[in-house]
């Protein structure tokens, strides 16, 4: 507990009503999580306002109200404040009132389009051997085996700091974080000294939020700007945004990828449908790797996360043990069947991470590639033609489906979606239903084939209108699969 005085420590404050010395038990944006003697913070949303919320949160048992608008509402023995950056200001007064669980942490950041969530558990891989290391993602939040569900990619700051400060009360030395761009626009890590800052890629995504690719990569951006001399970036060199980062930052740098200017490559690989056998040069010397891992795109992950634990000094034989020991991420590459044709999930929902699986794929020598897939409603509109293009250039055949619809009509997407096709593209079927289409994409496997289903990986929902609606694909293959006494 903390009054509101230490809980405002370090903000400037535009206007303040009420007493500064009152307790406050517990901070939320959310006026249905307010208990008693909890700080409601009331944030301006892009869909909807905070403020409307207020009388709802004292209601509850809010003692203090912060928030952007100048208007008092008449509820004595409130405390209300102003301030004029609401959502900076929501960082810091997380951090004051649960101590800086990350004081003298080493914390790193994974940001990029795709790859994060696989970045992420890698090095948690790597570190976890013989440090307690908490890791944050798409998958949720982690620490020693226990973990919790998340609604976003990077956590606002009360729940990041709440979970290092409630969870983990047993110490831990590292956080390994996703970083979304977005995360990075609404101030949801401001005041997190990372240690190091990963950059995987940069494609088109999130356009939806960020209105153009400028936008989009200076949000990324501004995660290495913000990284002291003696911190470290590890960039992807074979992105060509990877080279503009490298041109800006004050930081040490390391490089990674298949370019001959990395400094972590490959410089000898075998990629199978069974895993992945690697030796890796860096500038501490060169490591042989094996991992049940697929894909060239997994081997550039494992490359980035090498590089991140020879930043930390651990010793190549933890490295390559932790490889050789890693299963899979769900949803990422992942072979979830395998007799006469195998089946494959995937998470890639932009056209790069799509180009990138597909070329993935096509290097383990497959007779035919099918691909099921869709594109996201409300979202990101431009991608979809480019996905088809990617689609039709590198698969066989391809069924175009739904994969969260929202509140668009999915014949509309889909339709979206095939306009990318050439005009010579004939091997392809839509349906609208995703467990049919799914069924009808396994249908039409044969030996030696492989099936991708890819664009919801983990997600075990399909969001139809203002609907969520339970639907794992990997259910719905388990299930289809039974049914044929596969």
């Amino acid at each position: 507990m903390i009054n509101i005085r230490d809980l405002l420590a370090g903000i400037e404050t535009m206007d303040v009503r009420g007493s500064l010395d009152v307790p406050v038990t517990g901070i939320t944006h959310d006026s249905r999580q307010v208990d008693k003697g909890n700080c409601f913070i009331a944030i301006m949303g892009f869909k909807d306002d905070g403020n409307k919320y207020i009388d709802d949160a004292i209601s509850r048992g809010a003692v203090l109200v912060i928030s952007e608008t100048s208007q008092v509402s008449a509820h004595p023995g409130i405390t209300w404040v102003r301030l004029k950056n609401i959502r900076r200001a929501f960082a810091t007064i997380s951090l004051n009132f649960y101590g800086d669980p990350l004081k003298d942490k080493y914390v790193v950041g994974v940001t990029g389009t795709n790859g994060k969530t696989t970045v992420v558990a890698l090095i948690e891989s790597i570190f976890s051997r013989n440090m307690k290391t908490v890791k944050f993602g798409t998958l949720g939040a982690w620490y020693g085996g226990a973990g919790r569900k998340a609604s976003l990619t990077t956590p606002e700051a009360n729940e990041i700091y709440k979970f290092l400060a409630e969870e983990c009360r047993s110490g831990f030395e590292n956080v390994i974080m996703e970083v979304s761009s977005v995360a990075l626009e609404l101030d949801r890590v401001t005041g997190i000294d990372f240690s190091q800052a990963i950059f995987t890629n940069l494609s088109g995504d999130h356009l939806d939020f960020h209105y153009n690719m400028e936008n989009y990569f200076d949000s990324k951006l501004s995660l290495f700007r913000s990284l002291n001399p003696d911190k470290w970036a590890v960039i992807n060199i074979d992105d060509k945004k990877g080279k503009s980062i490298v041109d800006v930052i004050d930081s040490k740098y390391i490089t990674y990828g298949f370019s001959s200017e990395a400094d972590v490559k490959p410089v000898n690989y075998e990629l199978t449908s069974k895993g992945t056998r690697a030796l890796i040069s860096t500038p501490a010397g060169n490591i042989q790797i094996e991992s049940s891992m697929i894909g060239r795109i997994n081997l550039l992950n494992i490359t980035a996360a090498i590089a991140s634990a020879i930043i930390k000094n651990i010793s190549f034989k933890d490295i390559a043990d932790a490889m050789k020991e890693f299963r899979n991420v769900k949803g990422r590459l992942d072979t979830v069947y395998e007799n006469e044709f195998s089946i494959i999930i995937d998470y890639a929902h932009t056209d790069n991470a799509l180009e990138n699986l597909l070329l993935s794929v096509k290097e383990l020598n497959f007779r035919k590639i099918i691909l099921i897939f869709g594109a996201g409603g409300s979202r990101d509109m431009t991608k979809r033609p480019r996905m088809g293009a990617i689609a039709a250039k590198y698969s066989d055949k391809v069924i175009v489906t739904s994969d969260n619809p929202r509140d668009e009509d999915p014949g509309s997407i889909i339709e979206q979606i095939i306009a990318g096709f050439p005009k010579e593209f004939r091997s392809y079927k839509t349906e609208k239903d995703r467990e049919k289409g799914i069924a009808a994409g396994i249908d039409m496997a044969e030996k030696g084939d492989v099936v991708i289903i890819a664009g919801k990986g983990h997600e075990d929902y399909q969001i139809l209108g203002k609907k969520v609606i339970h639907f794992d694909d990997y259910e719905v293959v388990i299930n289809l699969m039974e049914e044929k006494g596969a």
